[in-house]
């Protein structure tokens, strides 16, 4: 037998358990389509409707759309887009109505009794927006500071926060983290729950809430693309730092070796370098440093 024929057959022969024990990889050759779960409206991560999405995290479920074509030997293999609620995200994919969630979430242990997680995409960092103009008794609070002079009592800054409304997005460990706050300040403030970061900025820009918390860099996107995105202050201020993946099925460590596989090759290549910088602005040697973290060898 020709060395070429006996190379190509012993790499096929490799991913052999693959195809035989993973029931995602399965579904997916039985079907002939790669089925993307995503949330409308979370970007930079991700964006678009049934026909079409776009943004960072399903330029990275394209990777492994192009892996499994090909390690299944499938060139044909489609591609299909399934918009998804915050309420939604776990069930479709514990339920296999997606083969993946193409929108990050924190790898929390509640989340992982119901779905795996593939490596670590990014490192997002929990920010706020307010509306510029803002009262002190919000926004110095935000910075970490105090309005006032003389001795600080927390009744006294709590007293100003508490005639605040704040608002998450619906489904995220955001939601935890501010019910806690709120909670061990003694805040009387109204926490609202929102269904995408969009309706977050929008009920900030139009006044009805006066704080929106979510991940700082999306904020900036977005202030950057709103038309009144002048009016609106995104303090420098991180509230806290989680890594954050892909939503996969449980059980499946062989369609979850698969996808680590891409996005371990993408990260380690000045591809991923340019498309991280796509989305995401310039990329500094820590930047450099997260992606290689966030690989394999």
């Amino acid at each position: 037998m020709p060395i070429r024929y006996l190379a190509r057959l012993l790499f096929l022969c490799a991913w052999l358990p693959i195809a035989a024990h993973s029931a995602t990889l399965e579904r997916i050759r039985e079907n002939a389509e790669f089925v993307l779960g995503f949330v409308p409206g979370d970007l930079p991560f991700s964006d678009g409707d049934a026909r079409q999405a776009s943004g960072y995290s399903i330029d990275l479920c394209h990777q492994v759309a192009d892996l499994i074509r090909e390690q299944l030997a499938m060139p044909e293999l489609q591609v299909r887009y399934v918009p998804l609620s915050t309420t939604d995200i776990l069930d479709a994919v514990a339920e296999a109505r997606v083969d993946i969630l193409c929108s990050p979430l924190v790898e929390s242990l509640e989340r992982r009794r119901r779905v795996s997680f593939s490596l670590s995409i990014f490192t997002a960092g929990l920010g706020v927006v307010v509306r510029q103009g803002a009262p002190a008794t919000l926004t110095l609070p935000l910075k970490g500071e105090t309005a006032y002079r003389g001795p600080t009592w927390r009744a006294t800054i709590n007293q100003g926060l508490s005639r605040h409304s704040f608002a998450v997005m619906k489904g995220t460990v955001s939601v935890d983290w501010a019910q806690n706050r709120i909670r061990q300040l003694g805040l009387q403030s109204r926490l609202i729950e929102v269904d995408s970061n969009q309706e977050g900025i929008e009920q900030v820009v139009t006044g009805q809430i006066d704080a929106f918390f979510a991940d700082r860099l999306v904020l900036l996107n977005y202030q950057a693309r709103h038309p009144q995105g002048a009016q609106l202050w995104i303090p420098e201020r991180l509230f806290a730092v989680e890594p954050v993946a892909m939503p996969l099925a449980r059980d499946d460590e062989d369609f979850r070796l698969l996808v680590d596989t891409a996005l371990s090759r993408l990260n380690r290549s000045e591809e991923g370098e340019a498309l991280y910088r796509r989305y995401f602005g310039d990329l500094s040697e820590q930047g450099r440093m997260m992606l290689r973290l966030n690989s394999r060898p």
